[in-house]
């Protein structure tokens, strides 16, 4: 009789398995089998022990990821870090964010606010001004009583937010890492100073994966009876080596309360946690899982210090070790040998300035002990006013470091224009002329332009006024169109999952023209784009065919008039877009993996602020994802990024002749107000007058207006419509066989 070997293998491992499931009664339900942390009580509570890894750091992604000051990107100057928190205590982390009754509680600023309904979706609470909520937590004990039952209690530990570019709840403040020079005298690394200030991460508390069964076990290693002394600590620090350089190795078996908890702790925002012998890792390609680098930080030896649960909002047998000491070697960025340094100003190039003006020069991205400029000036940064070559030399920990030579041109004064005064008689049109070498530009006093070009003509004057020529010169021209958004797609993620339909979310700050965009695709068909307003009205709707783009991308026509707004949304179609595709998803390429840099701005203009992806209930936001439409232009009618010199301003006064005489026939034998008049003009008559025809005259005697009369009573009042008649002097005239009767008045708006 043969017998299958493998079979009988995989029949005693079974048998083995129920046995210890029938014998093992350690759950949250069941403490018969749970051991207290000394294991001679059988009262006591079963608590977490949190550690940070030192062995993680090092291990997942190869170790920590380091990136030049000058990486184009949104990495540049990040120490990008893994972390793996496994958890070394007798009982779980379990964090609740609801208490006994189910009730949650979030802050907003200093208001507490109770949502008492258990069928709440806590991830999508905001308080009133949009902000997320910070969401109180509690951490459930749980207790092992002498006669083998288990219960527990909930105390408030800490706070928990909602994560948008993760999507879950994060456990605030969980995480802090720094990068710290060796103090060889202090062996406590927390008090070693600090070089660049690391993120204070907050986490999802779950259950990522177990300490292992063994060597070849994904997380062997990490989990450790001593998690705070790295072998590089120890080389320093010998005196604090057990003899296991690191901590000794330990494996789900030597956990006797091992799965307490359940271990099936995910993102919920109504429970978390990490059950016993197994722990949480987020690795560094996250979102927040970085240190930012100091800019003028030199390369070398320099010490990853990391932290968990640094307030102590948990209860833990060991509050002491929750910290992990790394060396680690920085390698890009400044060089202890010497380094160039990068002099930058507010405008590309070498600087070209007007006459009068002064330009500020600055060392990019350096922090320096000494600074020694062209000039003899000794300051980070200098003003100059006169043309003329500039350098920089410093000095640092890092070495000496040299800078580019930067031109700096300042232009020679530009001509005044030439001009002269006029005199015009009241009520009329002043026309000025001015010449120059460049554009002629016309201002009132207040400084507003009013014209360009050589001939300014006036509105109609009734005093003398006084305006302001000047003579500009152009250095270099406006663009046509300006440019913002992402300038075109990157990395290696290129379509989102199919049932969303994404989009960027946008304000306008001014109305302006939105001419083109860029997409990118390997699917050729139609697209309808749409510009949605802050209600979710369609306001601008485009159909397009996309051919096959590849990396090139494809710019799309649009001329859209966009009006100053909020809250708008370009997206797409979404019945065109399973009528086309199959799904919500309009096969246009989208960038994320970190690489989107909200916002994209042109001052006071437009700001695209966020992503916005929509399954079909509903939008929502993030700034790790960047949709669809690259490199926007937009219509220059404002001429920005051109250069130009103004002259000094020329004076021009414009004199009212007041010579011209006014006769007034008959005038006593009527009477008008008011005078200035607005909208109407009142005439009393003081005698009967028969057969009479009016009319209104404006200064040049050009009638401009009938009065219709005929016969008129002594002490009639007759009431003239003069709204529609502009600013200026003109004459009211009545006349029949026997009179002439004139009389000027003035029309003020």
């Amino acid at each position: 009789m043969k017998i299958n070997l493998h079979f009988l293998s995989f029949i005693i491992a079974l048998l083995v398995i129920s046995s210890n499931q029938l014998i093992a009664q350690c759950t949250i339900n069941d403490a018969t089998d749970c051991e207290c942390l000394d294991p001679t009580q059988t009262d006591c509570d079963l608590l977490p022990d949190i550690q940070l890894s030192w062995f993680g750091i090092i291990d997942v992604s190869d170790g920590p990821t380091e990136y030049s000051q000058d990486y184009n990107g949104a990495d540049a100057g990040r120490l990008r870090i893994s972390a793996s928190t496994p958890n070394d205590g007798a009982g779980p982390l379990t964090v609740r964010g609801v208490d006994e009754n189910g009730w949650a509680y979030f802050v907003c600023g200093n208001d507490t606010i109770i949502d008492t309904d258990p069928s709440s979706n806590l991830s999508s609470f905001y308080c009133d001004n949009g902000e997320e909520a910070r969401q109180i937590t509690w951490q459930r004990i749980y207790h092992r009583n002498s006669d083998g039952t288990m219960s527990y209690y909930d105390r408030m530990a800490g706070s928990m937010t909602y994560h948008p570019t993760h999507g879950h709840n994060h456990s605030d403040d969980w995480g802090v890492f720094t990068l710290r020079k060796l103090d060889p005298n202090e062996p406590n690394p927390l008090n070693w100073p600090i070089v660049s200030d690391g993120a204070k991460m907050g986490f999802c508390l779950m259950d990522y994966g177990t300490c292992g069964t063994g060597t070849n076990s994904t997380y062997y290693g990490h989990c450790r009876d001593e998690n705070r002394y790295s072998p590089d600590y120890l080389a320093l620090f010998p005196e604090y080596d057990d003899g296991t350089n690191g901590g000794t190795i330990k494996v789900n078996s030597d956990y006797p309360n091992f799965g307490l908890g359940g271990g099936q702790y995910g993102c919920s925002p109504i429970e978390q946690g990490i059950s016993a012998g197994w722990l949480d890792l987020y690795g560094e390609w996250l979102d927040d899982q970085w240190i930012n680098l100091e800019p003028g930080l030199c390369n070398g030896l320099y010490w990853i210090i990391g932290e968990v649960d640094r307030n102590n909002d948990y209860l833990e047998s060991n509050e002491d070790n929750n910290w992990t000491a790394v060396q680690v070697e920085l390698t890009q960025q400044l060089d202890g040998d010497g380094y160039n340094i990068e002099i930058v100003t507010d405008q590309d190039g070498n600087p070209n300035i007007c006459d009068g003006e002064v330009i500020t020069l600055s060392p990019s991205s350096l922090t320096a002990d000494s600074y020694l400029w062209s000039t003899g000036e000794t300051t980070p940064s200098i003003e100059v006013g006169e043309s003329g070559q500039y350098s920089l030399s410093t000095t640092s920990a890092c070495g000496e470091g040299e800078s580019q030579i930067v031109t700096v041109t300042v232009n020679d004064p530009i001509e005044t224009p030439t001009t002269n005064d006029v005199t015009i008689e009241m009520g009329g049109s002043a026309i000025l002329n001015a010449s120059g070498t460049g554009n002629i530009i016309w201002q009132n006093a207040s400084g507003e332009v009013l014209a360009e070009g050589n001939e300014y003509i006036s509105e109609p004057l009734y005093e003398n006024t006084t305006y302001y020529v000047v003579n500009e010169d152009i250095l270099v021209e406006a663009p046509a169109e300006l440019s913002t958004g992402a300038p075109n797609h990157e990395g290696d993620s290129e379509y989102s999952g199919g049932i969303y339909n994404g989009g960027l979310l946008f304000n306008a700050n001014s109305t302006f023209t939105l001419n083109s965009v860029k997409v990118y695709t390997e699917y050729a068909g139609q697209r309808t784009l749409e510009l949605h307003n802050e209600n979710g009205d369609v306001v601008n709707s485009q159909i397009v065919y996309i051919p096959d783009t590849g990396d090139n991308g494809q710019e799309i026509e649009l001329n859209w008039e966009i009006i100053a707004g909020n809250s708008y949304i370009i997206t797409t179609n979404f019945d065109m877009n399973n009528e086309n595709f199959g799904n919500n998803n309009p096969m246009l390429r989208r960038t994320t993996d970190d690489l989107p840099d909200f916002p994209y701005t042109i001052e006071n203009i437009v700001e695209i602020t966020e992503g916005m992806y929509d399954d079909g209930d509903g939008p929502g936001f993030s700034t790790s994802y960047y949709y669809y439409f690259y490199d926007w232009k937009i219509d220059n009618e404002w001429n920005l990024g051109g250069t130009s010199c103004l002259s000094e301003p020329v004076e021009v006064n414009v004199l009212i002749d007041n010579s011209t005489e006014i006769t007034e026939n008959n005038s006593t034998l009527l009477s008008i107000y008011p005078n200035p008049a607005y909208d109407n003009l009142n005439v009393i008559f003081h005698t009967n007058l028969n057969m009479l025809e009016g009319g209104i005259y404006d200064h040049l005697g050009q009638k401009v207006s009938n009065v219709n009369v005929n016969n008129i009573q002594e002490s009639e009042k007759l009431t003239i419509n003069i709204s529609n008649l502009s600013s200026g002097l003109y004459f009211i005239s009545f006349s029949n066989a026997t009179n002439n009767i004139n009389k000027p008045f003035t029309i003020g708006k």
